[in-house]
């Protein structure tokens, strides 16, 4: 006798269509959040958490649940089977580029706000472009890098035990 909670039968179009218009909203809540954070910065208001952990945490939250469920080890199989470069290298690609176009962001900004003479300018954009490639590239690596090996390495044991309990029943 089954007397308690009883699965509904689900239909599995419905199912993908639910989760499509869920990966719609998430891209929705993404883009609003990313347009208040350049709003507010643009505004100079420092308030800007509650966009910041949105961001961050959808993020980090996906991570640990596709690593956690061995679904990442899969994703990243699926990208590097489709895609030229595979995603270890794409990852280290991006963390250079954005380090380097932050440190010249910072580098630009700062050399024209802060320096009186062209020489001064050119030798404070030097000084601070090598100083901030120095401090984010690394920092970048750590943020992109770290994580993506950590998921896959989860992710890759979560498969070895599943595949192991499979080997077991049989």
């Amino acid at each position: 006798m089954n007397i308690g909670f009883r699965r509904k039968q689900q239909d599995e179009r419905v199912t993908n269509l639910q989760n499509k218009v869920y990966r719609e909203l998430y891209m929705f809540v993404t883009i609003v959040a990313v347009l208040s954070l350049i709003i507010k910065t643009i505004n100079d208001d420092r308030n800007i958490w509650t966009e910041l952990i949105i961001l961050i945490g959808g993020g980090v939250y996906y991570l640990i649940r596709v690593s956690s469920l061995g679904i990442f080890s899969d994703e990243v199989e699926m990208h590097d089977r489709s895609s030229k470069i595979k995603l270890n290298k794409k990852n280290f690609i991006v963390s250079l580029v954005v380090g380097i176009g932050f440190s010249l962001t910072l580098a630009i900004r700062n050399s024209q706000r802060y320096a009186d003479s062209a020489g001064e300018e050119i030798s404070f954009f030097l000084m601070i472009f090598f100083t901030c490639m120095a401090i984010y590239i690394p920092v970048m690596l750590g943020i992109i890098v770290v994580p993506y090996k950590l998921a896959k390495n989860k992710s890759d044991r979560v498969n070895d035990a599943q595949l192991d309990d499979d080997e077991d029943v049989r």
